[in-house]
């Protein structure tokens, strides 16, 4: 019988922002908007309170994100490693990074604190036109390189914009996890409206995808369009192309899966969750 896995952070795996609402690169496709969904915690002593609270409250983990500095690294992440180490230690927290661009001493600054991160590995016209930054994929896959010589377990997503993406993970070592997310419109943003890839366009990305890496878990992520026309085929699309993952799926998703013979499990964790960490963070299954 196959098995989907689906996923719901909250409340159990919240965002946290090291930026607070800050950002410098002001993004074409998001202008910070997405960092007002996350809890700020801007200072040591916020993050490592916030972090307490979550674990008394019965919080598994936290995504550790922000806005970005100019040259494409999370802000305030160097002066918060030691807070981050801290955050560790003192309450058992799995920590998922959402890293931006990397340099060693700051990868060697996080290790043995950071259980898993989440690496989008973008094109270069999308890192140019949409992230309006000078850098290139090849500067994310040393990033991605970095982290993996760390230790720290490197999950790859690829947003997709107009089904070339699969490309991006060539030549990676097979990894066991890749997350696909979609772009979507979001309003008040330049990109307002540029018209998403369309469900078939998605299908094709798993299926290339799981071309690439036969024996990867494939997850549909958290961010893809999510209007009532859309939701469900885009989902259907994913799932008969190959996802093994989804985050937050609709109900006639679930519905169908099982219909199709599908296994579901449920974990209170966002989607990148490693499979080594499953064992302990699996809930009961949905009636």
């Amino acid at each position: 019988m196959p098995l989907l896995k689906v996923y719901q952070p909250m409340p159990h795996f919240p965002a946290l922002s090291l930026s607070g609402s800050a950002c410098e690169l002001h993004c074409q496709h998001c202008t910070a908007t997405y960092l007002a969904g996350m809890t700020s915690v801007t200072t040591p002593e916020a993050l490592l309170a916030a972090g307490h609270r979550l674990r008394e409250r019965g919080a598994l983990g936290a995504l550790l994100s922000g806005g970005s500095t100019r040259d494409g690294a999370i802000l305030n992440l160097k002066p918060m490693a030691a807070a981050i180490q801290r955050l560790k230690a003192e309450t058992g927290l799995l920590l998922n990074l959402h890293p931006g661009l990397l340099d060693a001493a700051t990868v060697t600054m996080l290790a043995g604190a950071i259980d898993f991160a989440s690496l989008e590995i973008p094109a270069t016209t999308t890192i140019r036109e949409v992230f309006g930054l000078d850098a290139t994929t090849a500067d994310y896959r040393a990033t991605y390189d970095r982290l993996h010589a760390a230790g720290i377990p490197v999950i790859p997503h690829i947003t997709v914009y107009d089904g070339n993406e699969a490309t991006l993970l060539e030549g990676f070592a097979p990894p066991k996890t890749v997350v696909v997310i979609v772009f979507s419109p979001t309003p008040g943003t330049p990109m307002a409206t540029t018209p998403p890839p369309s469900p078939e366009t998605v299908g094709r990305v798993f299926q290339q995808v799981r071309a690439l890496f036969p024996e990867a878990e494939l997850t549909l992520g958290c961010m893809r369009p999510r209007g009532v026309r859309v939701r469900v085929a885009l989902e259907m699309a994913a799932l008969q192309a190959g996802a093994t993952r989804m985050e937050l799926p609709s109900r006639a998703t679930l519905e169908a899966a099982r219909a199709l013979g599908f296994e579901i499990a449920h974990f209170n964790t966002c989607c990148a969750l490693p499979r080594q960490f499953e064992s302990q963070l699996v809930s009961p299954k949905s009636p």
